[in-house]
C-alpha cells in the first residue's frame, strides 16, 4: 500500500513537471484519493491531467481546487467530459451571480458534480436550487460562508430539486444538537446535511452522543477540542447508518461524499498554505 502511494505520487510529479499549481500536499491528497480507488495506472494520472486542462480551457482557475475537480471527472464513465466541463463553468458563473465575493476557485469541485445533474436542468435552474438551500439554511442561522455554499451544493446534489422536507429535517437535527449544547461549526456544515439525509427523518440515538463523549475524552483528540470530536463523531455515525440504507440512497450519497472529500482536502491545503505564508511574512 505504502509503495503504491509513493508510486502514484511520483507519477503525478513526473507528469506535471516543475511549473504547476499543485504543491506536495495537494499531490499527496490526490495520490491518496487515487489509491482509495485502487488506481495505480499511469494512464489514469495522464487522464487526470488531461481533465484538469479541459477545465482550464473553459476558464476555471489554475488552482489546487481545479485538480480536485478533475479528479471528480474521472468518476464520469462514458460521459462527454468537455461538455461536462463547459456546463460546470456555466453553473459556476450562475453561482457567482448570486454570491460574487463568496464564489471562487474552491467551488470548482461542486460545480463539476452539479453539472452531472439531470440534463433537463439548465445551469441557471441548478444555481437556483443551490441558492434556495443557501437562503433556507441561512434562515436556520448557518453563517453565510464557504461552508454554507458547500452544504447548499451538496443538498442540490442529493435531491436535484428544492425540497422543503429536507430543510425541515436539517432544522430538526439542529434542534437536537442545540438541546445537547452542541454548537454548529463551519467544519461540519456539510456533514450535518449528509447526516440529515441518512437519518431520513429519524432522531439521533444514544450511540451518537456516546461517540461524541468518548472521542472528546481520547488523549489523542483532547488537544483538538469538542468541535473536532463532534465532527469526527458525525462522520463515524453517518458511516454506521449508511450500512442500513438502500442501494439508491447509498449511490446518491456517494456522489456527495466524493465532493466532500475533495473540497475538504483542498480547503485544508489552502488553509495550511495561507497560514504558512502569514507566518513567513511576519518572521
Amino acid at each position: 500500500m505504502r509503495s503504491v502511494f509513493f508510486e502514484l505520487n511520483g507519477l503525478i510529479k513526473s507528469e506535471l513537471g516543475f511549473f504547476t499549481a499543485l504543491n506536495g500536499n495537494v499531490r499527496a491528497s490526490l495520490s491518496g484519493l487515487l489509491l482509495a480507488d485502487e488506481t495505480r495506472d499511469a494512464s489514469v494520472v495522464k487522464q487526470l491531467i488531461q481533465y484538469y486542462q479541459e477545465l482550464i480551457d473553459v476558464k476555471f482557475s489554475r488552482s489546487e481546487f481545479t485538480y480536485f475537480a478533475a479528479y471528480l471527472l474521472l468518476k464520469q464513465e462514458n460521459e462527454d467530459v468537455p461538455e461536462i466541463a463547459k456546463r460546470a463553468k456555466e453553473i459556476h458563473r450562475c453561482l457567482k451571480k448570486f454570491h460574487p465575493f463568496l464564489t471562487g476557485p474552491e467551488d470548482a469541485t461542486s460545480s463539476v458534480m452539479l453539472a452531472t445533474l439531470d440534463a433537463k436542468l439548465s445551469p441557471q435552474a441548478i444555481a437556483d436550487i443551490v441558492e434556495f438551500y443557501f437562503q433556507e439554511f441561512a434562515d436556520l442561522d448557518f453563517h453565510k460562508n464557504n461552508g454554507l455554499q458547500a452544504l447548499a451544493a451538496t443538498s442540490a446534489l442529493l435531491y436535484g430539486k428544492k425540497d422543503r422536507t429536507f430543510v425541515a429535517r436539517v432544522r430538526s437535527l439542529l434542534n437536537e444538537l442545540d438541546k445537547n449544547d452542541m454548537k454548529v461549526k463551519e467544519l461540519y456544515y456539510n456533514t450535518i446535511g449528509i447526516l440529515a439525509y441518512v437519518l431520513d427523518g429519524k432522531k439521533l440515538d444514544s450511540r451518537f452522543f456516546e461517540l461524541v463523549a468518548g472521542l472528546s475524552e481520547l488523549p489523542g483528540l483532547k488537544f483538538f477540542g469538542k468541535t473536532f470530536a463532534t465532527a469526527l463523531a458525525m462522520s463515524l455515525y453517518t458511516e454506521e447508518i449508511t450500512g442500513q440504507m438502500n442501494q439508491e440512497q447509498v449511490e446518491n450519497l456517494m456522489v456527495s461524499v466524493h465532493v466532500l472529500i475533495a473540497m475538504e482536502q483542498a480547503s485544508a491545503v489552502a488553509a495550511t498554505a495561507a497560514a504558512s505564508a502569514a507566518a513567513a511574512s511576519s518572521s
